[in-house]
């Protein structure tokens, strides 16, 4: 596992984590300090998931025929361009402009990192693997919020945004000198056996990559609708819920920008710290119930929100319930992600789990600023429920996405076979 590919590509993660960490929390803030009305608020949390829809699952496509390394160096690149226009812009409208620019770097970075990581793994080891990758994601989402609290506390936001720019750019910079631009694929085995090994114990490795499978199998494959179900479900709770956390956490309980970073690190440390832990769990155990586990321990983590005008009391449920959801259900979800890319084309697979994210984000944060403020949405025109409400919504999709996952998945999880033996299934 720790060969320079794998180091390389966590550590750019986590730099790149770390400044998007520090970033998404302060932007609907620094919205409102701009004048920006409850859809404008959310939209500067959610704009980037219009362009992410639209760019991930053809950018997964190609990256399945040309490689991964280039895609991934130029969405990094989209995101140090936004930061530095954050920082000379006053506009609302012009920061909403730069979110949607960098759902073209959602849209390349993250998925095909998960592809990259997804091809290094041997077969059997999906969840340990991806539990150690996940790590090093988390603990950047996790870290820069309370970097990014200090910093506005102590300067401002224009400061944020130099260390995210500062941050993007070491990530460019490891993977374009030290990522190889090909990796050779682990040779597969049968469900239950080691993978195949080379001279030394390595895995032994292939060079082919398997293509993309046509748009009908993928669309009508039971597990890869139900792992967009999943990430679908867990988007529209992270959308809706994230475009007003700080907002809340700030107006409605006098918390400080740095108690708001704690509250966010809770979270994305617990879940990425626990990932590593739960990761060998997802080769050993039903990967269905686990999904369903850690979805519904989330679930509390966001009502608490709506329940509780405690700091002490949300901080800790954060921690517990979102943070040990997210990382039970996120690496259980993954190892379901890369056994259905060996099928179907593994950066293909990765990009629509991320194009469900993506479309998440969007229709729950927009959904989530009309639910809070009043307004319409198409025809439907509704009154303020108030920010409270947007919590409780959150925590029904975390528990919609994990039965819609569990009922399209089935036993899949356990008896779909790998490899070469999967290539004429669906």
């Amino acid at each position: 596992m720790l060969t320079r590919p794998f180091i390389t590509l966590s550590i750019a993660i986590f730099a790149a984590t770390m400044g998007i960490g520090m970033v998404a929390p302060v932007l609907p803030v620094h919205a409102r300090s701009l004048g920006a009305t409850g859809p404008q608020v959310a939209l500067t949390f959610s704009a980037f998931a219009i362009t992410q829809v639209v760019i991930s699952p053809f950018a997964g496509r190609l990256a399945d025929r040309s490689g991964r390394k280039p895609l991934i160096v130029l969405g990094t690149i989209t995101y140090v361009i936004a930061a530095l226009g954050w920082f000379f812009t006053d506009d609302i409208n012009t920061a909403i402009a730069l979110r949607a620019l960098t759902g073209i770097g959602s849209g390349l970075v993250f998925s095909l990192a998960g592809a990259y990581i997804g091809d290094l793994t041997p077969d059997g080891h999906e969840g340990r693997y991806m539990g150690v990758f996940g790590l090093f994601d988390f603990m950047g989402f996790g870290i820069g919020p309370v970097v990014s609290g200090i910093v506005r506390d102590r300067y401002d936001f224009d400061a944020v945004f130099l260390s995210m720019a500062g941050l993007m750019v070491v990530a460019t910079l490891l993977i374009a000198v030290l990522l190889p631009s090909e990796v050779s694929v682990p040779r597969r085995g049968k469900r239950g056996e080691p993978a195949a090994t080379g001279s030394e114990g390595e895995p032994a490795t292939a060079t082919a990559r398997p293509g993309p499978a046509p748009w009908s199998v993928l669309l009508r494959d039971p597990m890869m609708q139900g792992v967009f179900a999943l990430r679908l479900g867990f988007a529209l709770a992270f959308g809706a819920a994230f475009s007003f956390l700080a907002i809340h956490l700030e107006q409605e309980i006098g918390a400080t920008a740095t108690m708001v970073g704690f509250v966010l690190a809770g979270q994305e440390l617990t879940g990425g710290l626990l990932q590593p832990l739960f990761g060998p769990m997802a080769d050993r155990y039903d990967r269905r119930v686990m999904v369903v586990i850690g979805m519904a321990l989330a679930s509390v983590g966001y009502i608490t929100l709506a329940m509780s005008s405690s700091y002490a009391v949300i901080l800790t449920m954060f921690i517990v319930g979102a943070g040990g959801g997210a990382a039970i259900q996120g690496v259980a979800g993954r190892a379901v992600e890369v056994d259905i890319g060996r099928r179907l084309g593994m950066a293909t697979t990765m990009s629509l789990g991320s194009m469900a994210f993506a479309l998440g984000v969007l229709i729950g944060s927009i959904g989530g600023g009309v639910m809070a403020d009043g307004g319409s949405l198409g025809p439907l025109s509704v009154g303020g429920l108030g920010v409270r409400a947007v919590f409780i919504a959150a925590a029904a999709s975390l528990l919609g996405g994990a039965i819609i996952f569990a009922l399209r998945v089935g036993d899949r999880t356990r008896a779909a076979p790998r490899g070469a033996e999967a290539a004429g299934g669906s």
